[in-house]
């Protein structure tokens, strides 16, 4: 049967928008690394002063939780999306390396001396699966709550196994059908769904997670184990063929920016058990390529400007190098979690200004990190597989 025709305001030909740059995507990359930022600053300064408001302190939990959600997301789409043909396993691995390690190896080597200097001892086991990107994949509290440690880094180690393999799932997500590209992410997202039925049926004793009395190991299962996240990433490079085969739905920008929002509100009623993976990955799935749609047919959109796309560029920086600001800076000198009294700030004024002052060092410290660090790296050793005129947006 003939398939319907396409609105060519609202879909490009297929494959036609390969390599193209999608600016916006690059600035609600930002918008996800600030609500990671936004999370652990909340959740350690918010008990301080509204130590009875647990709705606002889990709200700010779901900032983080869907954060790094948007980024495995992302992470599928984009490299679906700049995808070359003539592009080998071992070009594409060196670029990811080169992409992620280095700002890693840094602000590894900067947590590891910040702790030294605070007299907080790190483990053999510990130092050595954060610096080797394999500390996801051990259902450990200790290791994965590590204060003194990066502790984002863990969503890293989910990456790598994305990144390994990326060239493997490429190939099997381009052979779908255009036709069945929307069927392929509804088995994607009830793929996602079924995590935390499983992981709630099969593991259901040990310890406790502190401050959810659910088991550990479910927890650590929904949320930290590279192959059940790599579903997020999957979910994505599904979307990026939708939007290159020419399959995208009438689905405007704003109400996709609205959709997340709505995700995050409802978590509340839904059991914790479930996590927070199975609320919003549809809408942020959506979010993600309603924008690069908007940027395919030349709307674009408000997160495609200068300054977004400059902060999307650092943003990666940012994810790593907030962490040892509020660990080893003003919140986390002041924090009865790290031996700190919290007399002296446990106004509202002073609350806001460590975070004001912590997002600005942060921010501060990001900039220098991309700088110095990340761009020189990439411009030097993450080159293509060949020569191109075009500059797509990265991970």
């Amino acid at each position: 049967m003939q398939e319907p025709a396409l609105d060519r305001a609202t879909a490009p030909p297929a494959r036609a928008g390969l390599g193209q740059r999608l600016p916006s995507l690059t600035g609600l990359r930002f918008i996800a690394a600030f609500m990671v930022v936004l999370c652990h600053i909340g959740i350690n300064l918010l008990p301080r002063v509204a130590p009875d408001q647990i709705p606002l302190i889990g709200l700010f939990h779901g900032f983080g939780a869907v954060g790094v959600s948007f980024f495995f997301i992302l992470s599928g789409f984009v490299l679906t999306w700049v995808a070359r043909d003539t592009d080998t396993k071992i070009r594409f691995w060196r670029r990811r390396f080169f992409k992620i390690y280095p700002n890693h190896l840094v602000t590894f080597v900067a947590a590891c001396l910040l702790a030294a200097t605070a007299g907080h001892a790190l483990s053999a086991r510990d130092t050595t699966t954060t610096l080797f990107l394999v500390h996801s994949w051990i259902p450990d509290q200790q290791l994965q709550y590590n204060l003194w440690s990066n502790t984002p880094t863990w969503s890293l180690a989910c990456e790598v196994l994305f990144y390994l393999s990326f060239p493997l799932l490429l190939p099997l997500v381009r052979k779908i059908r255009a036709g069945l590209l929307w069927l392929s992410f509804a088995v994607t997202y009830a793929a996602i769904w079924a995590v935390p039925l499983v992981a709630g049926a099969l593991l259901t004793t040990g310890e406790v997670q502190p401050g959810t009395g659910l088991p550990w190991l479910p927890v650590w299962l929904m949320t930290f184990f590279p192959p059940a996240r790599m579903l997020e990433f999957v979910l994505g490079m599904v979307v990026a063929q939708i939007v290159i085969n020419g399959r995208w739905i009438r689905l405007p920008l704003p109400v996709a920016i609205v959709l997340p929002v709505i995700a995050m509100l409802a978590q509340g009623v839904v059991p914790l058990r479930f996590g927070f993976v199975v609320v919003t990955a549809v809408p942020l799935a959506l979010l993600i390529g309603a924008a690069a749609n908007a940027d395919v047919i030349g709307r674009g959109s408000v997160f495609g400007g200068r300054t977004m796309v400059f902060l999307g560029e650092i943003s990666y920086a940012l994810y790593l190098v907030h962490w040892l600001v509020v660990a080893y800076g003003w919140i986390g000198r002041t924090s009865p979690t790290w031996g700190g009294d919290p007399a002296a700030t446990s106004t509202w004024p002073m609350v806001l200004v460590l975070a004001g002052l912590t997002i600005a060092a942060s921010l501060v410290l990001a900039w220098l990190l991309y700088t110095l660090v990340e761009r020189p790296v990439m411009r030097r050793w993450s080159r293509p597989a060949r020569p191109r005129q075009d500059v797509p947006v990265t991970t």
